[in-house]
């Protein structure tokens, strides 16, 4: 059987315990390489729980604090350049030469660090600004296993 790739993924992030942080459903663009071990993507917005996943918040008023205050509630994030461990499933479609019919393809990382940064570009013209993530893919097991393709039959 023949597949094309047909579509943009959806990209679900979990921490390395397995627990869900966010779903990642506005990509432009995505590449999986195999030879690299990366999966480099564009996004179209800016995922505030990814974005909490990977730097930590900050709160610099109390609950006390904000009983009382007037002024617009806010959460601070701190930005550093760590390097953050999740699992990662990655979902798209694939076309089926035969019967132009599309199935569900699903790449399976259990191990894998998200080492990208962002750039915030201001503009009030032109398109808003995209956020690239790059997640390197590593080995799972001893025998060097990067990841699994689950392609719906």
């Amino acid at each position: 059987m023949n597949y094309g790739i047909r579509d943009i993924i959806d990209l679900h992030v979990f921490d390395q315990d397995g627990k869900f942080v966010a779903t990642v459903s506005t990509l432009k663009k995505g590449s999986i390489s195999v030879v690299n071990r990366t999966i480099r993507v564009k996004d179209a917005l800016l995922n505030g729980n990814l974005l909490k996943f990977l730097n930590k918040s900050e709160n610099k008023m109390s609950d006390y604090d904000k009983f009382f205050s007037t002024t617009q509630n806010y959460e601070t994030i701190v930005f550093n350049r760590k390097v953050v461990n999740c699992k990662l499933i990655a979902e798209g479609f694939y076309r089926k030469d035969e019967n132009q019919e599309d199935v569900l393809v699903q790449y399976e990382m259990p191990k894998c660090s998200i080492v990208s940064g962002y750039d915030f570009n201001h503009s009030t013209v032109g398109d808003a600004d995209e956020f690239d993530y790059v997640f390197e893919i590593k080995e799972f097991n001893e025998e060097g296993d990067l990841f699994k393709l689950h392609i719906e039959k």
